[in-house]
């Protein structure tokens, strides 16, 4: 045995002996839920009604408000690392490639996001920017994230996955809260908070959030001027105004400046034109809802919402207004049948402004979206269920889609469940995608990629008469806890696409008498792709001892893909390099005397982008004290196995590549 070895083993045994010796009533309780209590918490998004995570025929992953807590993370991205089958990162001081199942990018578009039941997807190009949705982060009661179709009850989107960010009730944020941190990477971040009744029909919060992160680096460790504030306030109410009906009030302003600089193709030497750009954001929200108790089966609920957006990034800038109006009822008409139905209407509308490098058909465009679901929840025998359903959708693009689901759970005793489903999911192309004109890049004149005397312009070139891509999901997967300190979760599934988007070349065109004289490459995006992703994904919970608990995760996954035979060979696109084929996170958390808490979280990420991002181990540390009631200081450190690491590269919008560095920062939260 090496001296290693028994250093390794005389510190585990160590530890262990440390946690049996002191007493149980000295201790905190290692977490706010228990692995039972895990296994037994309600979900909402998968049925579009609470039920135990372990009757929902799906994979589900909960991130509870405690793990957030524990982990040391300031920001949701972040958080979203523990999901398996979930693909995280980083690829600049403020901004993220984030997806589920595959098709990772900074403009991932098959991953529906929503907060509190507003969907937070930017209907310009049916993805996410993260940096221009934060919160604070001790109002989150949990992540919901959903991995496969959610399409039959959330629609188009809906395809790889779901992420619901859902904040805490009133009533459990009440009092003041004030927390602050200062880092070498998050400079400064943190918020204060205050919750009171209002009157004797319910409670308010009223919050505010601010962050200040300091800019990436380069592969030599040079900065690239990215640094990243933002502000953030807000207000909720939930009230009851008697025992049948529930209202709810909530919106949310917020502001930002995110810096970076770009490198804009140009047709004049030197091609590329570096800028320095401070880019300013600006958005509001406000959301109602109601829902009334018809009877002990019966709720019916309405939500409106409105969603102003206003962003400026790479010298672009364009400003958004969202409506969406949301009516569901829930209802049991027969013994064994549970119905879910509802009616949606969505009303969007952007202005644009162009340059030279982004363009699209019309500044300004108006998009409505109508749709119908209906869901039966049947039971069939005491340990069998079969829920059955579809969504309708009417868009100004393809017109109407037809969105089925079937599944099946089994669950024959209180261990074991098993479950399968079979789904029919689409992505409704969106405004870039079919308006759209980019400048990506200019190809100097006398190098080995182009050695004739002329530059070469390659534009990608939006398409108004693209379709659907469409997606046929199989999905298996198997529960077992088979006793209170154990739990263990395994997916399976094997996906078909058909109708991908890829980018059809045409032939080059000669603008010799142009001023000044170059060579034109256009690529058209077109319906030219199909292919089949497969994988699994495994996720379990151990308690070996009191107070420590390991949670570790699993993810593979493979991709192939081809041109349809229409196309033959001459279409090209990234789409099955972007998503590592391997992904594991081991996470460790003890509970240690004198109200002390360590966290230790390893992860392993496969190599990506053929092998341009290579793989990569890091860990993160967390150690916590809360030395009187009310007040918890904590040191955590993150990405310390590396002084620095590349997560992804970004190819549009001529963003310049970062890697992620080594940090560490101290908080402290005071609640009272």
């Amino acid at each position: 045995m090496t001296t290693l070895s028994r250093m390794k083993r005389c510190t585990l045994l160590a530890i262990a002996l440390l946690l049996w010796s002191v007493p149980m009533e000295a201790m905190e309780d290692f977490t706010e839920l228990s692995i039972e209590e895990l296994a037994n918490i309600e979900v909402t998004s998968v049925s579009r009604k609470p039920q135990k995570l372990s009757h929902s025929a799906t994979a589900i992953f909960v991130i509870t408000g405690d793990e957030i807590r524990r982990s040391g993370v300031t920001s949701i991205p972040d958080a979203l690392r523990m999901v398996p089958g979930i693909q995280v990162a980083r690829i600049s001081s403020s901004k993220w490639a984030i997806t589920s199942r595959g098709f990772n990018s900074r403009y991932a578009n098959k991953l529906l996001v929503q907060m509190d039941g507003r969907t937070l997807y930017s209907p310009l190009f049916s993805g996410v920017f993260w940096e221009a949705h934060t919160t604070l982060m001790e109002d989150i009661d949990r992540i919901e994230v959903i991995r496969g179709p959610g399409a039959s009850l959330w629609g188009a989107n809906a395809v790889n996955g779901i992420i619901n960010i859902i904040t805490k009730e009133t009533a459990k944020t009440q009092g003041a809260l004030a927390t602050n941190g200062v880092g070498t990477l998050d400079r400064t971040n943190g918020g204060v908070r205050y919750g009171a009744p209002a009157g004797g029909a319910g409670h308010y919060r009223l919050y505010t959030t601010y962050g200040n992160r300091e800019e990436s680096v380069d592969s030599d460790g040079k900065g690239v001027g990215d640094a990243w504030d933002t502000l953030q306030a807000g207000f909720r109410s939930d009230l009851t105004p008697n025992r049948d009906t529930q209202l709810t009030f909530q919106g949310d302003a917020y502001t930002g400046r995110t810096n970076e600089e770009t490198e804009i193709p140009t047709l004049d030497p030197p091609y590329a034109l570096s800028y320095e750009n401070e880019n300013d954001t600006f958005g509001l929200n406000l959301l109602s809802r109601f829902s009334r108790d018809l009877s002990a089966t019966s709720e019916l609920s309405l939500q409106l919402y409105y969603d102003r957006s206003e962003k400026e990034e790479a010298q672009l800038s364009w400003e958004g207004d969202l409506v969406d109006i949301d009516l569901q009822h829930r209802f049991e008409p027969l013994d064994g049948h549970e119905i879910i139905w509802g009616l949606g209407y969505r009303y969007y509308t952007d202005t644009l402004n162009f340059t030279d490098a982004f363009s699209m058909n019309t500044p300004t465009t108006r998009d409505h979206l109508s749709s119908a679901f209906v869901q039966d929840a049947i039971t069939l025998t005491p340990t069998v269920q079969v829920t059955l359903g579809t969504k309708v959708e009417h868009n100004d693009y393809t017109q109407f889609e037809i969105q089925p689901n079937a599944r099946v759970l089994w669950m024959p005793n209180t261990t074991h469940s098993l479950w399968a489903a079979v789904s029919r999911a689409v992505r409704t192309p969106n405004r870039s995608e079919t308006q759209v004109r980019i400048r990506n890049r200019v190809i100097p004149p006398g190098t080995p990629e182009n050695p004739s005397s002329l530059p070469v312009d390659i534009i990608i070139q939006g398409n108004e008469d693209l379709t659907s891509e469409k997606l046929l999901a199989l999905e298996t997967g198997y529960r077992m806890a088979p006793e209170p300190s154990f739990s263990l979760d395994l997916t399976l599934f094997y996906y078909f696409y058909d109708d991908l988007h890829g980018y059809l070349p045409s032939p080059p065109q000669d603008n010799r008498d142009e001023t000044p004289p170059h060579i034109v490459q256009t690529s058209t995006i077109v319906n030219a792709m199909e292919g089949q992703t497969w994988g699994l994904e495994l996720a379990s919970n151990w308690d070996p001892m009191p107070l420590w608990r390991l949670q570790s995760a699993y993810t593979l996954f493979q991709a192939r893909f081809n041109n349809k035979t229409a196309y033959a060979s001459s279409v090209s696109v990234e789409t099955d390099n972007a998503s590592p084929t391997h992904q594991c996170s081991l996470r460790s958390g003890f509970d240690l005397p004198r109200h002390v808490t360590l966290d230790l979280w390893l992860r392993y990420v496969d190599g990506i982008q053929d092998k341009r991002v290579d793989a990569y181990t890091e860990l993160d540390a967390r150690i916590g004290w809360k030395p009187m009631k009310g007040l918890e200081l904590s040191l955590t450190g993150q990405n310390l196995l590396n002084k620095r690491h590349p997560e992804f590269i970004e190819t549009l919008l001529w963003v310049s590549p970062t890697e992620v560095e080594r940090s560490v920062h101290a908080q402290a939260t005071l609640s009272f």
